[in-house]
């Protein structure tokens, strides 16, 4: 489910060049199309019998949630503009490690051996992907590469923050709706501070966003958000890391972007670190005793 979702959100990048609209003018609108199908979501699981939400504060975590992605979204852009989308995707995707520590922290989830295996696998495989031309140019590089990392802390919290809202909740649709839309008030509230947020983007550009906003934001994250029910946070984010390696395969698709040998190598790598970082261990299963034996046979 979680591979599913990161290959769709594998996209996201696609279709928000296709619109042509600034970033915050796309962050605020693939949240704004993104509610009313949502609350569709919300409805449908309503009528569940299964579906049954725990008294937790789940509605807390998901507005830091959204709130922390609005800021990822931002600051992930603005370092593009410094230092290109190379190097900001490779630091952007630091959030695997982020997201490991936060769980050892707060709910002491083992940081386990194939997590930090796969680590190497994923960076270099990312930085392949990017490609390894990027370097700190640009007016204020430091500045760039300081938005870059911590957008990559942002986006860790935000992982981290709707497994647990999902979690307290009970189901996916609610969380969803709500922190949505707290990425959406975020991103719009620092666009009409900047000066940034067009509210008549084209016709065209809209019709792109809509697509964004449905792929994205509800389809690809409600498959994500249900997957972080039933797995530890680190494993979702590593996970994560295959939206580098299926924006590869959309762009030759869709845009007929020919990946580079060299791109499909680090996409090759991606896929051996989500491999190894979500592997269990194999449990070895008691040796039966000569007793338990006689009874199975009996």
């Amino acid at each position: 489910m979680v591979v599913t979702g990161a290959c769709i959100l594998g996209m996201t990048s696609i279709l928000y060049d296709l619109s042509g609209t600034s970033p915050v003018t796309g962050a605020f609108f693939r949240c704004l199309y993104a509610l009313i199908p949502l609350v569709i979501v919300v409805l449908v699981q309503r009528r569940r019998p299964s579906a049954h939400p725990s008294r937790g504060r789940w509605v807390a975590k998901a507005v830091v949630a959204g709130v922390f992605l609005g800021i990822d979204l931002v600051l992930w852009h603005e370092a593009i503009h410094s230092i290109g989308a190379g190097l900001s995707t490779v630091l952007l995707n630091l959030q695997v490690l982020f997201v490991a520590i936060l769980g050892y922290v707060v709910l002491r989830q083992r940081i386990t051996r194939e997590l930090l295996t796969s680590m190497p696998l994923l960076f270099v495989g990312v930085a392949l992907v990017a490609g390894m031309s990027t370097s700190l140019t640009g007016a204020n590089p430091a500045v760039g590469a300081s938005f870059a990392i911590i957008a990559a802390g942002a986006y860790a919290v935000y992982i981290f923050m709707m497994g647990l809202a999902t979690r307290a909740a009970g189901r996916t649709g609610l969380p969803m709706l709500v922190s949505t839309a707290a990425t959406g008030v975020t991103a719009g509230l620092f666009g009409v501070v900047t000066g940034t947020l067009d509210l008549a983007p084209p016709l065209a550009a809209q019709g792109w966003l809509i697509l964004l906003a449905l792929v994205s934001q509800v389809v690809g994250w409600l498959l994500v958000a249900s997957a972080s029910q039933r797995l530890p946070a680190g494993n979702i984010a590593a996970s994560l890391v295959l939206q580098s390696a299926s924006a590869l395969l959309f762009g030759a698709v869709l845009l007929s972007q020919i990946p580079s040998i060299v791109q499909i190598v680090g996409a090759v790598l991606i896929l051996a670190g989500v491999v190894v970082a979500t592997r269990q261990p194999a449990v070895k299963s008691p040796t039966p005793t000569v007793g338990k034996r006689t009874e199975i046979k009996a």
